[in-house]
């Protein structure tokens, strides 16, 4: 099979829609936040993050000169951010080939399940500044949904059988606000060890619309009691507790709790809804049920898709889409992995780590 010949092209920081954006009112935001925060202004890393943005693929910030040793051909290769927040150009060939590898050298082919696991928004504010109790609910979270496949499997007659999973910490919306929430890709069966010592896989049926409310019954009761252990409230409007973000930044606090609520947070509409193209912005939000999918006291637990052992190509689509950076609409789409004939990944990006929880 030939290899296709790719095109480089450049970052367009001059016409991009997020690019603009922040370009024409990052002062604005700066000073408007300071200003609503009685002279606190965000941490410093949240404003460089921003500037290293607007600064990547721009040749007048630095570049690298490239030529060809065959042709003599030669290019300007302007330097990136290396943002690992929303920076398209630099999280989208990240992305990409974490699903490749995760495809190529992580799932089996076997059946696949996305869930897609929110949590209440008081949580979601303290899962954005706290690293280590975002690491104990996703290790909550992955130990009741093993489980949950574990007793399935019991009833099926299926006795030590084990699963796995993938699972990516999201923290952006559709909107790209603050949103913290979990994607888990997870085997839609068990493992069980032979007489013979050798491992087979048994596919379960999908879950059932009960299955899922029970699940997420579990999770939500087994995060709330971590949650009474480290001393924090729990609840879906419960704001007393510890804030160790106002503490360290009141201006982050104001903005991080506004965007996880969906409303305005600076400006003359402060404290509004944000609104949503195409919808009214006086309608009030309602969370719409659907086949395998359950809500409970701000827990919300999506389970409705699924990808067949043969699909690979879904599968990867799928592995791309729990690992995006961004939001597609406003950066654009983002590439497949290339591969060579053999169906190895070619990319001149370092390796990283693609599955650190499971």
């Amino acid at each position: 099979m030939p290899l296709g010949i790719a095109e480089y092209r450049p970052r367009d920081a001059e016409h991009g829609v997020l690019d603009r954006v922040i370009d024409e009112h990052l002062e604005t935001f700066l000073d408007a936040a300071a200003h609503y925060a009685d002279g606190s202004r965000l941490p410093a890393f949240v404003e460089q993050e921003f500037r290293d943005f607007l600064a990547c693929g721009v040749l007048e910030r630095g570049f690298a000169p490239l030529r060809c040793g065959e042709c003599a051909f030669e290019r300007l290769v302007a330097f990136s951010c290396k943002g690992h927040s929303f920076c398209p150009s630099c999280g989208g060939p990240r992305m990409t080939e974490c699903a490749a590898r995760l495809v190529d050298a992580v799932l089996p082919r076997v059946p696949v399940r996305q869930l897609v696991l929110s949590v209440p928004h008081r949580l979601r504010y303290l899962l954005a500044w706290d690293h280590a109790l975002s690491r104990a609910v996703l290790g909550v979270y992955a130990r009741v949904l093993l489980g949950f496949h574990r007793q399935r499997a019991r009833r099926h007659g299926l006795r030590d059988g084990r699963s796995g999973c993938v699972t990516v910490i999201q923290r952006f919306g559709g909107g790209l606000n603050l949103n913290v929430h979990f994607h888990t890709l997870v085997l839609e069966g068990v493992f069980v060890e032979g007489a013979d010592g050798a491992l087979r896989f048994w596919a379960l049926p999908p879950p059932t619309d009960d299955e899922v409310g029970m699940l997420l019954a579990a999770i939500a009761a087994r995060v709330e009691r971590l949650l009474r252990r480290r001393d924090f409230a729990s609840g879906e409007d419960d704001v007393s507790g510890p804030d160790p973000i106002a503490e360290e930044s009141p201006a982050l606090a104001g903005v991080s709790s506004a965007a996880i609520q969906g409303r305005i947070a600076l400006g003359h509409r402060a404290g509004q809804r944000v609104w949503r193209v195409g919808s009214d912005p006086e309608a009030a939000w309602v969370v719409s049920g659907g086949p395998r999918h359950a809500h409970i006291a701000g827990f919300d637990l999506h389970a409705n898709v699924a990808v067949p052992a043969a699909d690979r190509a879904r599968l990867e689509q799928l592995c791309r889409l729990c690992g995006a950076p961004h939001k597609p609409g406003l950066c654009g789409p983002d590439p497949p992995a290339r591969r060579d004939p053999s169906g190895g990944i070619l990319s001149a990006a370092h390796d990283r780590a693609i599955a650190r929880s499971a």
